[in-house]
């Protein structure tokens, strides 16, 4: 017999109801007694002195043991929390200083051309068979490991071939322990390899002229060179190709963008031949093609002469999640690209009932002088692309010197979620982790971007918070 104090109300139905919540006796079960008379309807509770005492009778729900069998996370094996996690999260674990190669992998399986490149060139029995052949073999087993693991995979037979083709990867310290290597070395090393072996009939377009990586990450540059020094008036242009943009550091470099501009414009020297000396050149770099992948290295690590050794530059240089490129191209890509960002805001414009084309009229009626000019801008094709790049990786180190500290692979999943590979250990992340990889201190620094171009700009985020 237990005793309860309620307020009775003017419904039955709410009164039994908050009995039930206190008692755990179905509604249905329930017999309500005022002075020995049952209560069966709203106008009985009216008899209800505010003093007065009910008596209910019923047997309550019996309680149940839990079907569900709970466990924590720290109870969880490793298997076990990616099992319950999501896919694509299993590690590498580290065969001695091998997580400048891990977090490079990690970033480059998130490439799916050329994950599926790379699985074409594997079922060819043409293959050619020799170490880079194996090698490649190898990376592709070890993507598919990856995405199928449930924990974190050891890559040994790769590892072993990898530092057999390229010895300088197997070198030892005195304590014989393997060293340190450059991640950047790194890719540029698998690129070189993947390349070797990836003809174009394993890539996209088979009917291309360049490899599989050229499609992927190469692209076209002008270089200008121009004398600054007085008696040689001459003006060199060459094209080139390159697979990555540098982000050169120095005290006033705050910005990626900054830092590519530096590396894109810069003072080198040449022998003149009219001045028949070395003179200094005034070098101009401009993209010509975009890449469907961007590579961007921070220049972080300098040789430092007093210490015989390579150290690395902590100065914070923040780095952008969506990547505008248009000031890095020449004048021709530059215009193409501009035509084209006007041609999506006429469409956005246009399914917002806006007219831009009369707000442009309105503009050339203002300054006649600049309709002649909005008119030849109008014959320009759009690009295909809108001169966008979207981070989707990021590899980071830790510690002041080349030869020794951690590297990180830090990879995007869908909206502000990003998973971080620390080798064997993979956790969760947010954008705004993402965000302060930037530098200024000891904790983990980017040092190489991978971005993706964006032919089509993504739909603008959704607002957070009340409707």
């Amino acid at each position: 017999k237990q005793t309860f104090e309620v307020e009775v109300g003017e419904s039955l139905q709410e009164l039994q109801a908050k009995l039930y919540s206190l008692t755990q006796v179905p509604i249905e079960r329930q017999k309500l007694l005022y002075r020995g008379r049952q209560l069966k309807k709203d106008g009985d509770l009216a008899k209800v002195k505010p003093s007065g005492k009910l008596m209910m009778m019923g047997s309550a729900d019996e309680l149940k043991a839990p079907t569900k069998k709970y466990v924590f996370e720290e109870d969880l094996s490793a298997s076990e929390k990616v099992q319950l996690t999501k896919e694509n999260v299993a590690g590498l674990n580290n065969l001695g200083n091998t997580c400048y190669m891990n977090s490079t992998v990690q970033c480059l399986r998130f490439i799916p051309e050329l994950k599926a490149s790379i699985q074409k060139y594997t079922s060819d029995p043409a293959g050619s068979g020799d170490m880079h052949s194996k090698m490649l073999i190898l990376m592709g087993d070890m993507f598919n490991r990856l995405d199928k693991a449930t924990e974190p995979f050891t890559p040994m037979a790769f590892v072993n071939i990898f530092r057999t083709a390229f010895p300088q990867f197997a070198q030892r310290g005195k304590s014989g322990m393997y060293m340190q290597q450059d991640a950047d070395e790194c890719l540029m090393t698998f690129m070189r390899v993947a390349g070797s072996q990836l003809s174009p009939k394993y890539g996209l377009d088979p009917n291309s002229k360049e490899n599989v990586v050229k499609q992927l990450f190469g692209f076209k540059i002008s270089r200008t060179l121009k004398c600054a020094e007085e008696g040689d008036d001459e003006v060199k242009t060459k094209e080139d190709s390159l697979d990555k943009l540098t982000c050169h550091i120095d005290e006033k470099t705050n910005f990626l963008v900054q830092g590519i501009e530096k590396s894109l414009d810069e003072v080198v020297e040449l022998k003149s031949s009219k001045l028949n000396r070395n003179a200094s050149f005034k070098q101009t770099t401009r993209l010509k093609t975009l890449p469907k992948y961007l590579v961007v290295q921070f220049v972080r690590f300098y040789w430092k002469k007093e210490l015989g050794k390579k150290c690395k530059m902590l100065r914070k240089v923040k780095f952008p999640m969506k990547l505008d490129v248009e000031s890095f191209c020449e004048t021709p890509l530059r215009k193409s690209i501009t035509a084209r960002r006007m041609k999506d805001k006429e469409a956005r414009d246009k399914e917002l009932g806006l007219d831009s084309l009369q707000v442009v009229d309105k503009k050339a009626k203002l300054d006649p002088e600049k309709s002649d000019s909005m008119e030849v801008e109008n014959t320009i094709q759009p690009s295909e692309t809108t001169g966008f790049y979207q981070l989707f990786g990021v590899v980071t180190h830790k510690g002041r010197d080349a030869d020794a500290g951690h590297y990180i692979g830090w990879v995007h999943d869908k909206d502000e979620d990003w998973s971080k590979y620390d080798d064997e250990k993979v956790s969760p992340c947010k954008e705004e982790d993402i965000l302060a990889l930037c530098g200024g201190g000891d904790w983990h620094t980017a040092y190489m971007c991978y971005y993706k171009r964006l032919d089509e700009m993504p739909p603008p985020p959704k607002k957070k918070g009340k409707k």
